[in-house]
């Protein structure tokens, strides 16, 4: 497959699953939409586990699959009582000290990787526990503030995928220095620095059409987490190419134009936590 043909692929698959969730986030705040989208999102999450876990297989590390997901999919149930009732605020944190627990006894029988084994099922968690879980409080955040939680993922997403679309196209026509060379080789400087610049300008475009609809962004504001989303929309692009040129590999698994869930989500990895922190900061 030539390179036009891989473009215009991942486009169309794109715009079908932009519509997708576009359609999830308009209808989320109806009540009974929102425990199916917490079972969308453990249902993708449980993907991203399974293509992780594939990684390790590849370095010959070997985890129990049924651990992992079991945690993983608790944390974003956590996650998501707490946006319903806030009250569970520590919910959450409570399961991470559960997961703890658990790493260290399911491997008092088996002393030798241990050690292997539990760094990788914790880093494993994290990197996808996190974002996935931390999505949900963010677009029900009406439940705990005066915010409307659509406009907030619409406007991460936007400023996350622009970015990302701006580093592409900008770094194709007019990029030569390279970035990262040895972990993404497609990505240059100039790239980087027109997604940062047009992260920018969607945030603060955004957030001057947005600001009559229980969002607000003032020029400051805006300009600011536009800028640190921008970078960290890179950041775990970047963190994503590593994982994979580990493992020699060029996508997570091979859903058709997209690759996987985690090259799906890898610009949002880093993205979600900060705009969460943000939010109930």
């Amino acid at each position: 497959m030539n390179k036009l043909d891989d473009l215009k692929k991942r486009t169309g698959s794109s715009i079908i699953a932009a519509v997708l969730v576009a359609i999830i986030i308009y209808f989320s705040n109806i009540l009974f939409i929102k425990p199916l989208i917490a079972i969308l999102i453990c249902a993708l999450s449980y993907v991203a586990t399974l293509e992780y876990i594939n990684f390790l297989k590849i370095k010959n590390v070997h985890l129990s699959p049924s651990l992992l997901i079991f945690f993983v999919i608790a944390e974003i149930l956590a996650f998501f009582f707490y946006s319903m009732f806030p009250n569970l605020s520590l919910l959450p944190s409570l399961l991470i000290f559960v997961f703890f627990l658990a790493m260290f006894l399911v491997n008092f029988k088996s002393l030798e990787g241990s050690l292997k084994r539990i760094s990788h099922s914790v880093f494993g968690f994290f990197y996808i526990a996190i974002p996935f879980s931390m999505f949900l409080p963010i677009i029900f955040i009406g439940n705990i503030e005066m915010q409307d939680g659509r406009m907030w993922i619409l406007y991460l997403i936007l400023v996350t995928k622009i970015t990302d679309i701006a580093a592409y196209f900008f770094g194709k026509l007019f990029g030569k220095k390279k970035l990262a060379f040895k972990i993404s080789p497609n990505k240059t400087i100039v790239g980087a620095v027109a997604g940062l610049v047009f992260a920018t300008f969607t945030s603060i475009i955004f957030s001057f059409f947005s600001k009559e609809n229980f969002f607000e962004l003032n020029l400051i504001e805006s300009i600011f987490l536009g800028l640190v989303l921008g970078v960290f929309s890179q950041f775990g692009d970047l963190c994503e190419s590593l994982l994979k040129r580990d493992v020699k590999i060029k996508d997570s698994a091979k859903i058709p134009g997209l690759g996987g869930i985690l090259d799906m989500i890898d610009s949002l990895t880093f993205n979600v936590p900060i705009l969460y922190f943000y939010l109930i900061g």
